[in-house]
């Protein structure tokens, strides 16, 4: 889109074209262009093209300008209705006298034929439209609400003890008010590439070590975590007391897990802590503390 700038405004650059995305977004990239018409222009020529000379109070307007966007020299044959362009760039000037010059190609010609080519001095056009639409797409799914959200661990990642791809879902999820008022209590973890393994996953010194690492990463546990005899939630309490924890089946055939209540405690303290520092850090209301507090009592 060529965007023409006001006489008042005018430094030694006519206008800018607007790059628009092909769904007619703006992209707030442009490139800005002087343009100059007349055949005064065409007058001097080397074998490579057109030489253009400058004035000198533009030079430093343009070194700087050129910094954050590029800035198209462009000369206007109006009598053959063709503009040949070339990028300002230091290294593509000279001196000349009192003045500067620099060479237009002839080989660049505005046409559409060079799009791209012009496009290329912008650097990546980014569709961010399209990214929110699949992003609010997402925020709708997770802000419905009464959502069980399950993150599902890959067993690789647990063996390298590599916690980045669940501090990415999190911190997914956390990025506006909104949704994590949604997900206050409803986040879950499962291991299901470990069904075929005996042990019990608290037993899995691999998945021990993992569950501790990324319950200490963050504070968001106490908040985020289901409470409702979830598994991520028991697994992670335990994984930090396996030796002091010993499971067996019962005679209904039940699994139960005996541990130390006296060894448990500072993991116990450390959630009220980390839901203390939370709420605060991120605004929440007493309320909700309290309420986070009444779902933890009740499962531990």
């Amino acid at each position: 889109m060529f965007r023409q700038n006001h006489l008042e405004n005018d430094f030694g650059i006519d206008a800018y074209i607007d790059i628009i995305t092909e769904t007619g977004q703006v992209t707030e990239k442009s490139i800005a262009i002087q343009v100059k018409t007349g055949s005064s222009f065409f007058e001097e020529v080397n074998e490579i093209g057109f030489v253009f000379r400058g004035d000198v109070k533009h030079l430093n307007y343009y070194m700087n300008l050129q910094i954050q966007i590029p800035i198209l020299i462009v000369i206007v044959d109006e009598v053959d209705k063709t503009a040949y362009w070339e990028v300002f760039k230091s290294e593509k000037v000279i001196q000349a006298g009192g003045s500067w010059k620099m060479t237009i190609p002839l080989k660049n010609t505005i046409s559409i034929e060079q799009k791209e080519t012009l496009k290329n001095y912008v650097g990546p056009v980014t569709d961010y439209a399209s990214q929110f639409a699949e992003q609010w797409e997402l925020d709708k799914i997770l802000n419905e609400g009464n959502n069980r959200i399950i993150i599902r661990v890959d067993k690789n990642d647990v063996i390298n003890n590599d916690i980045e791809p669940i501090l990415f879902a999190i911190k997914r999820f956390q990025q506006s008010p909104e949704l994590i008022l949604s997900l206050k209590s409803s986040v879950d973890i499962s291991f299901d590439d470990f069904e075929n393994d005996k042990r019990e996953l608290y037993e899995i010194p691999e998945v021990q070590a993992f569950l501790v690492k990324l319950y200490e990463s963050n504070k968001c546990w106490p908040y985020l975590m289901a409470m409702d005899k979830a598994a991520g939630f028991i697994m992670t309490l335990f994984c930090h007391y396996v030796p002091f924890s010993k499971g067996e089946y019962d005679a209904n055939g039940k699994y139960k897990i005996e541990f130390s209540p006296k060894e448990s405690l500072p993991f116990i303290e450390s959630l009220f802590l980390k839901l203390n520092d939370y709420c605060e850090e991120i605004g929440l209301s007493d309320k909700t503390n309290v309420e986070i507090t009444k779902k933890l009592l009740p499962t531990l």
